[in-house]
């Protein structure tokens, strides 16, 4: 018993310390639903057509040029390069194709859906802030998708 309300404590305490969009202007676009949230640190949101958005702060800065394609199953880099967010932000872009990550193994002859994953990565005051859209690979991208990733800016 004592465990239990230990642990709904912690998870009460974290929940309480604000959401991972607290310091930035990120906001997901009509369609996507929120569906999960751990605290200041993570917020997933759920789109049509099988798309999804994740928002990550990290407490403290990451150093994203070494972030690699094993961070993701059967992944391979398409494109990554510097750019410039919210007028004079720097940012870091991957775009990379992958497989989800399944806690079974798929039956011999089963197709594995390839995603294509595409994140920015940028420091606002001293936190590294990831936003990430995700959508079944071969499908056309969701405009509004692609521009909320970029929208990672600090607030005024």
């Amino acid at each position: 018993m004592h465990r239990a309300f230990l642990s709904m404590s912690i998870v009460a305490a974290l929940c309480a310390c604000g959401s991972a969009t607290d310091a930035i202007t990120f906001q997901a676009p009509a369609g996507y639903v929120s569906k999960a949230s751990l605290g200041p640190f993570m917020q997933i949101w759920a789109g049509p057509r099988h798309n999804s958005l994740m928002l990550m702060a990290f407490p403290a800065a990451v150093d994203v040029n070494k972030m690699s394609n094993d961070n993701v199953k059967n992944g391979k880099i398409l494109k990554q390069s510097s750019v410039t967010i919210c007028g004079s932000q720097p940012a870091h872009y991957v775009s990379m194709l992958g497989e989800p990550i399944e806690i079974d193994t798929p039956a011999p002859g089963q197709n594995v859906e390839r995603q294509l994953i595409d994140f920015i990565a940028t420091d606002v005051n001293g936190k590294t802030y990831m936003a990430m859209y995700v959508r079944p690979a071969g499908t056309a991208g969701d405009p509004a998708a692609e521009a909320a990733i970029k929208n990672i800016c600090p607030k005024s």
